[in-house]
């Protein structure tokens, strides 16, 4: 009996990997015809500081960059990195971003010290310069 329910563990597992799996090769494949070096893409973004005012320690606040692909060829994303801990990154577009196509990148930020705060977040993209920041400004305050 023991030896049944393993076999059906087994079975149950391999089948959710392969779910995953199958899930992942959905994406649209970047291939070289995409990036184009004389005319790269350029991101517009809405707002490239988000002034959250005043929070207290402990609380956190979620806010999404959103941004436009102002150009004539697709925007690729390579990374998005946070320069902290306080900042959780929730996702970004992972395909190819078309011309006048818009995205957006989702953080959530939840303070761990008191007083003026300027955090950042570097995005890599086919883009010229090819790292964009993005910024947190605001105050935090003891509870």
């Amino acid at each position: 009996m023991k030896h049944y329910r393993l076999f059906i563990l087994l079975v149950l597992s391999i089948f959710i990997i392969s779910c995953k799996i199958t899930d992942k090769n959905k994406e649209i494949p970047i291939t070289v015809d995409m990036i184009d070096l004389e005319n790269p893409p350029t991101m517009k973004f809405e707002l490239t500081e988000y002034n959250f005012d005043t929070i207290s320690i402990g609380s956190s606040i979620s806010y999404s960059f959103k941004f436009t692909n102002n150009s004539n060829s697709p925007l690729l994303i390579h990374s998005v990195k946070a320069a902290c801990g306080c900042t959780i990154l929730k996702d970004w577009p992972k395909t190819p971003i078309a011309p006048d196509g818009i995205g957006e990148i989702p953080i959530e930020f939840t303070p761990k010290a008191i007083g003026k705060q300027k955090k950042y977040i570097s995005i890599i993209a086919n883009t010229r310069p090819a790292t964009t920041k993005l910024y947190l400004v605001g105050e935090v305050i003891g509870v």
